[in-house]
């Protein structure tokens, strides 16, 4: 008899997981609280017309994009290779980077001395037991202490000290940092270890393969209808999706429609974040709400800025990233919708202004000149990458692992504490939890 493989949360991942599973000869059934496919990849209708929740890229290997043109269509996609794949700036002291995502510290008054400090470092911060001692394990205590940490605090709302180690690959990627000019970097990493910490002063002029070779893809402005391409797509798979389904945790183990999963089947893949299914988890857990701003502008700025987003680093700003929706559209700019959309992680129900978020907007981009605004009524909730929230998830997952020894049980959702944020993590998370329940099953 075949095994049958339940997999919660009917994201682009859990569709991939779904994917992979199926094409070994698994039923596979998915169950989705919602109505709705593909997690956060959707869009929102605002006065400017459709727009994202952000910025929609995924990033994915050979092997994940074979899933999803499986899944989307191949025409549904656009793809990105080499250093075009995240091309990204970030706004730090007062100034905007467009050279790098990563904080430039060439200006910065203590300059030789951090640089001295990366260079004599050789550690990853891998036993630390917080951000603060990541940062300053990788980069030294000058850069540690002056530029990340701040950084950091900023972003999450608490200290560094109370952020896990993982933090720092967690929305704003601060594996790296650029000190030296490209001759320098490229000399200096050929070390293999300066390689994780040192950043190329220009992004577009890369040293060897970048991303470790993967892929970007973006879902099209004319792709049509996505929720009719995966329906489509799981009637010709044979796989089952249960919507408005009720998963939830109970007596240390998952129940779907309250009864027990190892009951009903032989695995199971926890493609959804943990955190939304734990109860009263809202309550256990620090948390920041993340809001979205729509700004319309009088004309196109790729121009001046030809970067996808922008990373406000600066502890000035309440922003926290800025999205440049027509860089993305540079292949057609016919179409370009003149839209941008500043992202803002703030205290729980507290969400700044558009009036506020607008001025600084003009202060970081003084090339953008604003017609009109728009505020998402909704905010979405984060779990903050935080020591507590690192234990509190550890402890539900080693509760429901060991209730449940008949029924492998795999956790590939957002774990920001783990820096398990953006879609490469997530994605390849659920493709590889996939290959390890056919490899476990069979």
């Amino acid at each position: 008899m075949k095994k049958h493989i339940a997999i919660i949360g009917a994201s682009v991942g859990g569709l991939v997981a779904a994917g992979v599973l199926r094409s070994k000869g698994f039923d596979v059934t998915l169950l989705e609280k919602g109505e709705a496919i593909g997690g956060l990849y959707g869009k929102v209708e605002t006065p400017f017309g459709k727009q994202e929740l952000g910025m929609h890229v995924l990033y994915l290997s050979e092997q994940h994009y074979g899933y999803l043109s499986a899944i989307f269509g191949p025409e549904s996609l656009h793809i990105w290779k080499g250093y075009k794949v995240d091309l990204g700036g970030a706004f730090n002291f007062g100034k905007v980077f467009l050279n790098s995502i990563y904080p430039d510290l060439r200006s910065h008054p203590d300059h030789r001395k951090i640089f001295s400090e990366i260079v004599k470092s050789n550690s990853d911060g891998c036993n630390s037991v917080n951000a603060m001692e990541t940062v300053t394990a990788r980069f030294g205590t000058v850069a540690g202490k002056q530029v990340f940490v701040p950084i950091l605090e900023k972003l999450w709302k608490i200290e560094a000290s109370q952020l896990s180690a993982g933090a720092i690959h967690c929305f704003y990627d601060l594996r790296r940092a650029v000190v030296c000019n490209e001759q320098q970097a490229e000399s200096l990493k050929n070390d293999l270890w300066l390689d994780r910490v040192i950043a190329n002063p220009d992004q577009t002029k890369p040293s060897g393969v970048v991303f470790n070779g993967r892929m970007a893809a973006r879902f099209r402005n004319d792709c049509g209808d996505l929720f009719e391409k995966v329906m489509c797509w799981l009637h010709q798979q044979n796989i089952k999706i249960c919507f408005n389904s009720s998963v939830t945790i109970k007596a240390n183990q998952l129940n779907y429609n309250d009864i027990p999963i190892f009951e009903q089947f032989d695995a199971c893949i926890v493609a959804s974040p943990l955190a939304a299914i734990i109860p009263d988890s809202k309550a256990s857990m620090d948390s920041l709400d993340l809001s979205i701003y729509y700004f319309k502008l009088s004309n196109s700025i790729v121009d001046h800025l030809p970067v996808y987003y922008v990373l406000c680093h600066d502890p000035n700003t309440m922003s926290s990233r800025i999205v440049n929706y027509d860089a993305y559209n540079l292949h057609d700019l016919t179409k370009c919708s003149r839209v941008i959309a500043v992202e803002v992680m703030h205290e729980v129900g507290h969400a700044p202004s558009k009036q506020r978020i607008e001025s600084e907007l003009k202060r970081i981009l003084p090339f953008a000149s604003v017609v009109e605004s728009y505020k998402l009524p909704n905010s979405l909730r984060v779990p903050v990458p935080s020591v507590r929230n690192a234990a509190f998830l550890d402890k539900n997952t080693n509760l429901l692992t060991s209730n449940s020894p008949k029924t492998p049980t795999f956790f590939t959702g957002m774990r920001t504490d783990k820096g398990v944020f953006f879609s490469h993590h997530t994605i390849g998370l659920a493709y590889d939890s996939a290959m390890e329940c056919a490899a476990r099953l069979s």
